[in-house]
């Protein structure tokens, strides 16, 4: 299942402080096969990463351990996508 990590950067500070560790844990979470695609908006108000696991708990298991979530206290939505592009099978 696919599933949009939506992020608003609601505490600069915060977002700051954690970034560097958001992005090592997002290069893992690609590495591992879990985070499709991730990014900024051109607005610089937030971002977003498409996560593909078994099911919404696994998803929030991912989330919750962000450091965006856990360091940067940062809101992180998460929303199921059905995806039809390169969805593996």
């Amino acid at each position: 299942m696919r599933f949009v990590v939506l992020i608003d950067y609601t505490d600069m500070a915060g977002r700051e402080r954690s970034l560097p560790a958001h992005k090592e844990y997002l290069a893992k979470g690609r590495a591992d096969g879990a985070v499709v695609e991730s990014g900024a908006f051109a607005d610089a108000k937030g971002g977003m990463y498409i996560l593909e696991l078994p099911d919404l708990a696994a998803a929030e298991a991912f989330v919750a351990a962000d450091p965006y979530k856990t360091d940067g206290k940062l809101s992180l939505t998460i929303r199921q996508w059905q995806s039809i592009v390169g969805v593996r099978r």
